[in-house]
């Protein structure tokens, strides 16, 4: 079997991984956990690249050794997940924990380039079961990868027992499982064939090559999966975005009638608490413009169900916030006491302010009057409570 890795493979790889790094380094960066899965593909991608470089030029073998270093650098980022405390554990802490693994992993991969230089002054190829070059490479890479894959795949199993997880969760734990038992049967073929001579898999470093190749294409892939979220939450493709394009029209027109409850945006809200902020201000600007309420026969100005008193009340709506634009003095002084606000959950709260916001569109496409002059005393229809939500 051919372990080659072809330089049309090796450079889509190289493309498809400056992509998604790139893409985390600009969306997916908030967390401690982001920042190590970044460094892990930076030191990955860096991996790919000296190995390109090895395939030619005078000092071909020191890159290639450089690069093999570099695998073992990369899944050093595995221990550093292993030993994370939480996902809110100080960044400090994580940052020194990450500088103590790399530093071992430098001594290793220096411990490689030295038996290459040895086994290059000797005459020989630097491959596992050729004197104590040999030796000093298996240790060095077999080692600490097998070390490091088992130290992650133990946490892994260990998180996904305590406590339930969604099912997009379970089945990346199961891909990584997946790929970390593809790494340890290489390992034990690579022990048989040290110590049985067989099968014969030809030399180690080209082996190792694919095998990471193999690994970070795959890891790849399920990491491009929470980039694919965030470009979608940038797009305003995720349930939170929809919802707010839903809503915009009711709450631009409500806003301008009352800017002063509009708060300021945080840095680092998301998609989800643009969302809230956005129906936090919806609610706020009704309650303010319930003193400019048209009143209504049915002595109260709660806020009930059904579609035609949600018309109603958007007309009403619709007539306050022209009032208010208009200066007109507020004279409903029972509409400051609008009840069911809020509602009593926030998903209840948006089901709430989606139906509200139809009824809004239905009112704008209607052509009804909305300025002040026109502003009637609308009384409820027979058997109805007053207009409004629920």
């Amino acid at each position: 079997m051919s372990f080659t890795v072809t330089d049309g493979v090796a450079w889509l790889v190289i493309g498809l991984l400056s992509l998604i790094l790139v893409g985390r380094f600009l969306l997916v960066r908030e967390t401690v956990i982001d920042y190590l899965v970044n460094r892990l593909l930076l030191w990955s991608l860096l991996t790919l690249l000296l190995y390109r470089w090895s395939k030619a030029g005078p000092f071909a073998g020191v890159v290639e050794q450089f690069a093999i270093g570099c695998v073992v650098l990369s899944t050093t980022y595995l221990l550093v997940f292993a030993r994370l405390e939480g996902a809110n554990e100080d960044m400090s802490r994580v940052r020194r924990r990450e500088r103590r693994y790399c530093a071992i992993a430098l001594a290793l991969t220096a411990a490689i380039l030295f038996a290459g230089w040895s086994a290059d002054a000797e005459g020989l190829p630097l491959d596992i079961g050729i004197g104590w070059q040999g030796f000093v490479l298996v240790f060095s890479t077999g080692v600490p990868i097998t070390v490091n894959t088992v130290l992650f795949v133990m946490r892994g199993i260990r998180e996904l027992r305590t406590g339930s997880r969604e099912a997009v969760e379970k089945l990346v734990a199961l891909a990584l499982f997946a790929m970390n038992l593809f790494v340890w049967a290489n390992q034990l073929l690579s022990a048989s064939q040290i110590v049985f001579g067989r099968p014969d898999l030809g030399p180690y470093l080209p082996r190792v090559e694919w095998i990471f190749t193999v690994c970070i294409t795959a890891n790849g892939v399920l990491l491009a999966l929470p980039l694919a979220a965030a470009l979608g939450e940038v797009a305003g493709l995720d349930d939170a975005g929809r919802s707010r394009r839903r809503l915009h029209v009711l709450w631009r027109d409500l806003t301008e009638a009352v800017p002063e409850i509009v708060m300021s945006p945080g840095s680092d809200s998301g998609s989800h608490g643009r969302l809230l902020r956005m129906t936090v201000e919806i609610r706020d600007a009704i309650l303010h413009l319930g003193p400019y309420l048209p009143p209504t026969d049915g002595g109260g100005d709660g806020l009930r169900k059904g579609s035609g008193e949600l018309d109603r009340f958007a007309h009403r709506l619709a007539l306050a916030t022209a009032a208010r634009k208009a200066g007109v003095q507020p004279g409903n002084l029972r509409g400051a006491n609008l009840l069911g606000l809020p509602a009593q959950n926030f998903d209840a709260d948006l089901r709430q302010l989606r139906e509200l916001s139809r009824a809004w569109g239905r009112m704008r496409s209607s052509g009804m009057p909305t300025d002040e002059g026109a502003r009637p005393t609308l009384s409820p229809p027979p058997r109805t409570g007053p207009a409004g939500l629920k």
